[in-house]
């Protein structure tokens, strides 16, 4: 079974007008950069996503730079202005790959797509299998850094972010006896759980300021902003949160309530899209993951660490509905509780 195609650009700087050298005269050649976008088309490893002539339009790599950022594409094959020059003289044809980088895993997967798209050319146009495929990495960790604690830290943000939420809010509300007596006195319920809410995020507020400063002091180099890094941590670890006090509003007992933790804690990871893509789930499992918030959590803080990207985007807004929905489940759940004094 072959893996899902990968999503590319092409941007073509070839031209098939030249100039000859002894008369300074006009001449129309064949155009291989043409033919070359048909192998990538015709390419079960590559989805061509759009074409771009550079020598017509101006913005053709800065919109495929954009493209990269915002994840449409994993890769941009550029074409070279003397493509077809070299290729009808016999020299070796040219062509740069600019692959995402930000997955180390998926670097050498993505060069291996554009080489059978060249395997393809040469064989559709019966050429010489000569080419250079020149290789550069975008966002990549610049050599004074250490890339494996980069991309190691990136990976565990959003596990240990909403792991501690959850931890922390699982038991506040199933295990406090205190609760039943203040329901005693004139404290409404709503302004119980609310206290609950503004404390435990006031805590969340120092542990994400504690653990930016502690992941920069160490060496995390991020493209984009402190504060989109800080405002992506606080949104997946009030996720958390809400998870958290949602187990425990539901929960009768505290064995209940633990058992609930690990039983959500696995679902999330395993459906995180981190270890297992989520395109190659099934289509019942893809719905599940898109709710859940480490789907979004993960290539959020990617996006901001890696590429810096802002953190107002398509994730955090469904970290921010789904907590929010947490949140309104919670107080239903907690106005209809039965305390015994």
């Amino acid at each position: 079974m072959l893996p899902d195609p990968i999503d590319c650009v092409v941007v073509s700087y070839d031209s098939n007008t030249f100039i000859e050298e002894n008369n300074f005269t006009e001449s129309n050649r064949d155009d291989y950069n043409l033919k070359y976008v048909e192998a990538v088309n015709s390419s079960k490893l590559l989805n061509l996503v759009q074409f771009f002539n550079a020598t017509e339009e101006i913005y053709a790599m800065e919109t495929a730079r954009s493209y990269m950022v915002s994840k449409r594409i994993k890769i941009i094959i550029a074409i070279p202005v003397d493509f077809s020059e070299l290729i009808i003289w016999g020299y070796p044809g040219l062509i740069d790959c600019i692959t995402d980088s930000s997955d180390i895993q998926k670097i050498q997967v993505n060069i291996n797509a554009v080489y059978d798209s060249i395997k393809i050319f040469v064989s559709q146009n019966n050429l010489t299998p000569q080419f250079e495929l020149n290789g550069f990495e975008e966002f990549t960790i610049p050599e004074n850094y250490s890339s494996g604690y980069n991309n190691t830290i990136v990976l565990v943000l959003s596990f240990m972010i909403i792991g501690v939420g959850m931890v922390s809010t699982i038991l506040i509300i199933v295990q406090e006896k205190p609760i039943a007596r203040l329901l005693l006195t004139p404290v409404k319920r709503m302004e119980i759980l609310l206290a609950k809410y503004i404390t435990y995020i006031s805590i969340l507020i120092v542990q994400n300021i504690s653990l930016v400063m502690t992941a920069l002091s160490f060496g995390l180099y991020l493209v984009g902003t402190v504060f989109d890094l800080f405002l992506a941590l606080f949104i997946l670890g009030f996720a958390g949160l809400a998870i958290g006090i949602f187990i425990s509003t539901l929960s009768k007992t505290k064995t209940q309530a633990n058992q609930l933790f690990f039983a959500t804690f696995l679902v999330l990871i395993l459906l995180s899209g981190i270890f297992i893509p989520i395109e190659a789930m099934p289509i019942y499992l893809q719905a599940i993951a898109y709710v859940l918030p480490l789907s979004h959590g993960s290539p959020l803080i990617t996006g901001i660490i890696t590429k810096g990207k802002s953190v107002f985007g398509f994730d955090f807004f469904s970290l921010l509905g789904v907590s929010v929905v947490l949140v309104v489940l919670s107080f239903i759940l907690f106005q209809r509780r039965k305390y015994e004094v």
